[in-house]
């Protein structure tokens, strides 16, 4: 049972998204994850994956788009850090080449296992907010959140899935938000739900 964080209409932003980081490198040879500077790092994304940060970049700062109407620029980006027992650099690997294109400093101050942290900080700031997480826990962190169609949250984020952004919306003044799962579409090979 996960404990929902009760918010404040005044205080707490109207759009919350949230994404999984890009592909990584597969454990058994290619494909393999380089860092920014084109060395090899399995512990960071691979070429897909850094094609898909600068896909949601170009996606995030032109939105809402009329294929996109759910996605907003977000003012405020949080990710999760590397850490000794989770060293991934995947969420800031996904989440720098946003950050850059809206010139959003990334909160980048939490680890994984702090999601009841991560949802109190997110609801005390009323700027939209796009959250960059592990796929591991983004259930858990995003069924803490008050939401009317709760029963619509999936417990986990598709272990196969890098191509969802699930939104969290509510109108000035309402209590709670409305969840939508949308699909990214960016790039060859995503799966495309409208069809």
């Amino acid at each position: 049972m996960v404990h929902v964080t009760p918010l404040d209409p005044a205080t707490a932003p109207t759009i919350v998204m949230f994404i999984r980081h890009g592909e990584k490198p597969s454990d058994h040879g290619a494909p393999r994850g380089i860092n920014d500077d084109g060395e090899h790092d399995n512990h960071s994304l691979s070429v897909r994956g850094w094609m898909r940060a600068g896909a949601l970049a170009g996606l995030m700062a032109h939105a809402p788009l009329p294929s996109h109407p759910e996605v907003h620029p977000p003012q405020r980006i949080v990710a999760t850090k590397p850490s000794q027992t989770a060293k991934s650099r995947r969420e800031l690997d996904t989440a720098d080449p946003i950050a850059r294109r809206l010139e959003v400093v990334v909160d980048s101050d939490l680890e994984h296992g702090s999601e009841a942290e991560v949802r109190e900080n997110i609801l005390s700031d009323s700027r939209a907010t796009l959250v960059v997480w592990h796929h591991g826990t983004m259930g858990h962190l995003v069924r803490g959140f008050p939401i009317a169609n709760a029963d619509d949250v999936p417990h986990h984020w598709p272990d196969d899935r890098f191509d969802l952004i699930w939104v969290l919306m509510r109108d000035p003044g309402d209590s709670e938000f409305t969840f939508t799962s949308v699909d990214q579409r960016l790039l060859d090979g995503d799966v495309d739900s409208s069809t």
